[in-house]
């Protein structure tokens, strides 16, 4: 599972690109972590896992999480992250990324109404259908009842 989710860190980034695609996907799962206004530690440890399993950057994790988090407090909109991820990841990479979000979401054990309204909007912009958007919710739902 999770070298299918490290592809997601295997993107080339082109030079010039002022958000890389590493730190736009850092930033949605921290967007849906900040989502309920309350930050869980199980939340934050589910990104920082998520993070360290899916990168090649070691103890870097707390420096992208940081920077991540800044980035989040102070963007406008989604739109600079998902523009970032939409230009050159593939469907598979998105399916992977949207099940990551809920992973992030689901963490705490309690799906908050702001965290899947995150997880529906970031889904929109990054061109996902609906179906797409559900069969992630629920493969993650099964996937942690399992874990249980």
């Amino acid at each position: 599972m999770f070298k299918a989710l490290k592809s997601l860190f295997s993107v080339p980034v082109e030079q010039g690109t002022q958000i890389s695609y590493q730190k736009a996907v850092a930033a949605l799962m921290m967007e849906v972590m900040l989502a309920d206004h309350q930050v869980d530690e199980k939340e934050e440890q589910q990104v920082k896992r998520l993070l360290r399993e899916v990168s090649e950057l070691g103890d870097d994790i707390d420096t992208l999480f940081a920077e991540a988090r800044s980035g989040v407090e102070q963007a406008n909109d989604l739109y600079q992250f998902t523009k970032v991820i939409n230009e050159t990841a593939t469907l598979e990479q998105k399916m992977l990324l949207l099940k990551g979000l809920w992973r992030v979401a689901l963490a705490d054990g309690d799906l908050d109404a702001h965290e899947d309204h995150r997880i529906r909007r970031i889904s929109e912009l990054l061109f996902m259908p609906h179906s797409e958007f559900i069969q992630a919710k629920l493969f993650v739902q099964k996937e942690m009842r399992a874990e249980s």
